[in-house]
C-alpha cells in the first residue's frame, strides 16, 4: 500500500524527473545511461548491498557520480552503544556482516526488524569491487559521527 505522502512526491517528481519503482539490484535502466545516481539511509535495509552497488556501476555511464548517504557504520547500528553520546563504545560482532537486530535500544525499529551491519572496510571494498573509484568521504553527526557519506565515480 502507497502512503499519501509517498503519492503526493511522485505525483511532484513526475513530469519533473523520470521516477521508476524497482528493485535496487535489478533497476529498469539501460547499461550506461545515467550520469548520476544516489542512495540515502538506504544500505542498512538491503541484505546485499554490494549487488546493488554493481547494478550502479551497471548503470552509470563513463565518469558517472554514485552518492552514498547512510548511518555510519562505525558508530551506529548493532554493535555501537551509544547510551553515553559522548563515548561510543564498539560491542564484539563489529567485525562481520551480516543480518542483526542487535541494537543499544529495545526502542527502536531495529531491534525488532533488524538490519544488515556493514563494517566500513567491507562497505568501501563492495564500491571497489562494483569497479567503483572512491573519491571523496564525509561524517556527519555530533559531538560523535551518525552518517557516513561517500562519493565515487566510474
Amino acid at each position: 500500500m502507497v502512503s499519501a505522502g509517498r503519492r503526493r512526491v511522485q505525483r511532484h517528481a513526475r513530469g519533473r524527473l523520470p521516477v521508476a519503482r524497482a528493485d535496487a539490484g535489478r533497476l529498469p535502466v539501460g547499461d550506461g545511461t545515467l550520469g548520476a545516481v544516489i542512495a540515502v539511509m538506504a544500505h542498512t535495509d538491503m541484505p546485499d548491498y554490494p549487488a546493488v552497488l554493481r547494478e550502479v556501476a551497471r548503470v552509470l555511464h563513463e565518469g558517472g557520480i554514485f552518492v552514498h548517504i547512510g548511518v555510519h557504520p562505525c558508530f551506529c547500528g548493532g554493535f555501537a552503544d551509544r547510551t553515553e553520546p559522548d563515548a561510543v563504545v564498539i560491542r564484539p560482532g563489529y567485525l562481520h556482516s551480516d543480518w542483526t537486530t542487535e541494537s543499544w535500544t529495545d526502542k527502536g525499529v531495529r531491534a525488532k526488524v533488524g538490519a544488515t551491519h556493514w563494517p566500513l572496510p567491507d562497505l568501501l571494498h563492495g564500491f571497489l569491487a562494483a569497479g567503483l573509484t572512491l573519491e571523496r568521504f564525509a561524517e556527519g553527526g555530533t559531538p560523535t559521527p551518525t552518517t557516513f557519506a561517500v562519493r565515487a565515480r566510474k
